[in-house]
C-alpha cells in the first residue's frame, strides 16, 4: 500500500482481495474423511472440511492471546515519545527509536491480519467486526504517536546519516526509507500536522467499510438458475450468474443486480465521494497538484506513466476491445453484445469441473520451470492441510480473494473455490503473491520487505501467464486451443484494459472532486457511461443501469490502486516468456524481483531487469498480442 495499500493485504484496507454458486456433489480429496463435500456461498463455516481452512493459530492462539498482544502494544505506544528530539542526535539512539518503532509496527500487522482474516470468513459476527475496527484505530495511534518522527529526520542532512550509519551499521536496514523521506520531503508536514493528518485515517478509512457493509445488508432479489431452481443473488454470487452460460439467466442477474445496486445509488455515491474527498484533503495538505500526484509519489512513480497507459491503451481500442466485441457477437451468433454477454463462456462446452486438489497438481506442474527450490515453498502452502489456506465459500465469508503476509510467518491466502477454470487461475494468481511475500520477507528486513503495489501484481499474473501457457502446451485440439487464446484474450481485457478504465474512471472522479465538482450518483453514472462508450465502441449495447458497475468495485476506494493490475501483467507476460524461452538467467532475474521486496524503488528494480514503462514499448507490445490473438483465433474458425 505505501500510503494506505501495500503487499500486506491485496483486496482490504487497513495497513497492513469471486465467490460461486454450488456445483454437484463432489468428492473432496485430502480431506481426511469418506463424506462428500459440495462448495457453496450458503454453506456452514462448520461444514467446510477442517483442512481446507486457514489456521490463524500461527498469529495468535485465539482471541484472548490476541487481547493480551493488544493491550501491551498500546502500553507501548508512549516509549515512543521519549524518541522526540533525538532522532539524529546519535547512531545508536536514532538506531533504537526506529527500531522501536519499526517492532511496534511488526507487532501492529500481526494484530490487523488476524482481526480482519477473522472477520474475512465470519463477517456477520459483531465481536470479529469490533476487533477489526480496534486495530485500524490502533494502527492510527501508532502513526499519530510517531508523527514526530519523519519531521526529525527530515532535518538530518544526507552526511549526516551516512556517519552514523558508519558508526551502526544496523541503521542501514532504514536506508531505502531515509533516502524516500528526503526525496519526499517538500511533501512533508510538521510534527502537529502530521499528528492531525494521522488523526483522519478512521474516518478516511469509513467510507470503504460503509460500502461493504451496504453490500452486506443491500436487499438482492433471488433468480432463476440453468435449472429453474431460486437462487440468492448477491455480491459472492454475482459473478457465477453473470458468467452463465444461459443468457436469460445471465440477463436476469445483470438486470436484478444493477437495479438493487441503483435503489441504493445515493448512499454508494456519496460514500465514494466522501473517500474521494478524503485523498484530495490530503493531496493539498501535502502540496501535491493533485491526489493521482501523491499516490504515484509513493512509488517515485511520474504521472507521464500512468498517463501513457492510458493514451496509449484509447490508441489500440478499435484494434483490440472493439474488434474482440465483434467477435463475441459472431461467435455468439447475436445481434448486440450487452453487458450480460461480456463474461459468459464463449465455448460453453469446454466446462468442467476442477477439484481443487487438480487444481494444486495444476499450478504445481505449469511453474516446473521455476525449479525445485521455488515449487517446494509453494508445495508448503498450496496444499490441503497446510494452515496457509481458506478454500471454500461458506455463509457470511467476503467474496473474491486474496492473500495477506506478516512478517515472520507464512502468508495466508483466502479463496471461494467453486471447482471452475476460473478458480485454478484465481489460486495461481494468489499463490503469486504469496510466494512474493515469502520470498521478499526472508530476503529483507522488516523495514523494506512490503514490496509496493506496482511490484506487487506481477508474481500473481505471472503464475496465470504460466498456467495458461502451460495447458496451451497441452491443448490437442483446435477447440482446445480456441478455449485458452480467448482466456488470454480475457486476460488482458479483465486485468489490463478493464483495470484501465477503471483508472481513467478514478482520475476522472478525482479531477471532479478537485475542480470543484459534485460527485453525485448522478454524475458518476454520467462519467462511466461515457467509459462504456469509449472502450467497447460501437458494436456495444448499453442498458439503462450498465453505469452502477462502478457502485461496487471496492478499489475505487484504494486510490489508484488499479492501474498497477496493468503494468503488473504486462511486466509478468514479459517475464513469462522469457522463463518459457528457456532465456539464460531469466528464472533468477525473477526471483531476485521478489526477493527485492521493497527495498528499491519500483521503477528501479524492473529497470534492473529489463522493464521500462516510462516509454510506451511494453503497453503497445501486449495489445500487440492481443490483436495478434484475435488474428489466430480468426484463422482457427476459418
Amino acid at each position: 500500500m505505501q500510503n494506505r495499500m501495500n503487499l500486506k493485504v491485496l483486496v482490504a484496507a487497513l495497513a497492513v482481495w469471486t465467490c460461486l454458486a454450488a456445483l454437484p456433489v463432489m468428492a473432496e480429496e485430502g480431506s481426511g474423511s469418506n463424506t462428500t463435500f459440495a462448495p457453496s456461498a450458503d454453506a456452514a463455516r462448520a461444514s467446510i472440511p477442517e483442512t481446507h481452512r486457514w489456521s490463524l493459530a500461527a498469529l495468535f492462539p485465539d482471541i484472548a492471546a490476541w487481547e493480551k498482544a493488544f493491550a501491551a502494544v498500546a502500553a507501548r505506544m508512549p516509549e515512543l515519545t521519549v524518541c522526540q528530539g533525538k532522532l539524529g542526535s546519535s547512531a545508536s539512539e536514532t538506531f533504537s527509536c526506529l527500531d522501536r518503532l519499526d517492532g511496534l509496527k511488526h507487532e501492529a500487522e500481526a494484530l490487523d491480519a488476524y482481526a480482519f482474516q477473522s472477520w474475512s470468513v465470519a463477517m456477520d459476527e459483531s465481536k470479529l467486526q469490533e476487533i477489526k475496527d480496534r486495530t485500524s484505530t490502533l494502527s492510527a495511534r501508532i502513526q499519530e504517536t510517531a508523527s514526530f518522527f519523519e519531521p526529525e529526520l527530515m532535518k538530518v542532512d544526507t552526511g549526516r546519516w551516512s556517519q552514523m550509519v558508519t558508526e551502526k551499521p544496523e541503521l542501514a536496514r532504514f536506508n531505502h526509507p531515509f533516502e524516500d523521506l528526503k526525496r519526499r520531503q517538500q511533501h512533508l508536514l510538521s510534527p502537529r500536522e502530521e499528528a492531525l493528518v494521522a488523526l483522519t485515517l478512521p474516518m478516511r478509512d469509513g467510507p470503504y467499510y460503509v460500502m461493504n457493509a451496504l453490500m452486506e445488508e443491500a436487499d438482492f432479489p433471488k433468480v432463476k438458475d440453468e435449472k429453474g431452481n431460486d437462487v440468492q443473488l448477491g455480491p459472492a454470487t454475482f459473478p457465477r450468474y453473470r458468467g452463465s452460460v444461459s443468457r436469460d439467466v445471465r440477463k436476469a442477474a445483470v438486470e436484478a443486480y444493477f437495479k438493487t445496486l441503483y435503489q441504493y445509488r445515493t448512499t454508494l455515491a456519496t460514500s465514494l465521494a466522501t473517500s474521494v474527498k478524503g485523498a484530495v484533503f490530503e493531496a493539498k495538505a501535502r502540496g501535491y497538484a493533485s491526489s493521482l500526484e501523491m499516490a504515484l509519489d509513493a512509488d517515485n512513480v511520474p504521472v507521464s506513466v500512468y498517463e501513457n497507459l492510458l493514451s496509449t491503451t484509447a490508441a489500440n481500442l478499435p484494434r483490440t476491445l472493439h474488434r474482440y466485441v465483434e467477435l463475441r457477437k459472431k461467435l455468439m451468433k447475436v445481434d448486440a453484445i450487452h453487458y450480460y454477454d461480456l463474461y459468459n463462456p464463449l465455448f460453453p462446452d469446454f466446462s468442467k469441473e476442477v477439484p481443487y486438489s487438480e487444481a494444486v497438481a495444476l499450478v504445481k506442474d505449469s511453474l516446473a520451470p521455476m525449479g525445485a527450490e521455488y515449487l517446494a515453498i509453494l508445495d508448503q502452502g498450496i496444499q490441503p492441510g497446510s494452515g496457509w489456506t481458506d478454500v471454500y465459500p461458506n455463509k457470511a465469508k467476503q467474496g473474491g480473494a486474496y492473500c495477506n503476509g506478516v512478517y515472520g510467518t507464512h502468508p495466508f491466502v483466502l479463496l471461494n473455490y467453486m471447482n471452475e477454470l476460473d478458480d485454478v487461475f484465481t489460486t495461481a494468481h494468489e499463490f503469486g503473491h504469496a510466494m512474493h511475500f515469502y520470498l521478499s520477507g526472508k530476503a529483507q528486513p522488516h523495514a523494506v520487505a512490503d514490496a509496493p503495489i506496482f511490484l506487487a501484481e506481477i508474481a500473481s499474473t505471472f503464475q496465470e501467464e504460466m498456467l495458461l501457457a502451460h495447458l496451451l502446451r497441452k491443448a490437442t485440439s483446435k477447440e482446445e486451443r480456441l478455449v485458452l487464446l480467448n482466456k488470454r484474450l480475457e486476460n488482458i481485457r479483465l486485468t489490463i484494459t478493464r483495470q484501465t478504465m477503471f483508472a481513467e474512471f478514478e482520475k476522472l472522479i478525482h479531477a471532479e472532486v478537485e475542480k470543484g465538482g459534485a460527485l453525485t450518483a448522478e454524475r458518476l453514472g454520467e462519467i462511466y457511461r461515457g467509459l462504456i462508450v469509449k472502450y467497447f465502441g460501437p458494436g456495444f449495447t448499453i442498458e439503462p443501469n450498465d453505469e452502477m458497475e462502478w457502485a461496487y468495485i471496492p478499489h475505487f476506494y484504494y486510490n489508484f490502486y488499479v492501474y498497477k493490475y496493468s503494468t503488473g501483467l504486462m511486466a509478468a507476460i514479459v517475464f513469462a516468456q522469457r522463463i518459457q524461452e528457456g532465456k539464460k538467467g531469466a528464472v533468477q532475474q525473477f526471483v531476485n524481483l521478489l526477493s527485492a521486496g521493497g527495498s528499491d524503488y519500483p521503477l528501479t528494480i524492473l529497470e534492473k531487469s529489463g522493464i521500462d514503462f516510462t516509454s510506451p514499448e511494453i503497453v503497445q507490445s501486449t495489445y500487440d498480442l492481443f490483436s495478434r490473438t484475435i488474428d489466430e483465433m480468426e484463422e482457427l474458425l476459418k
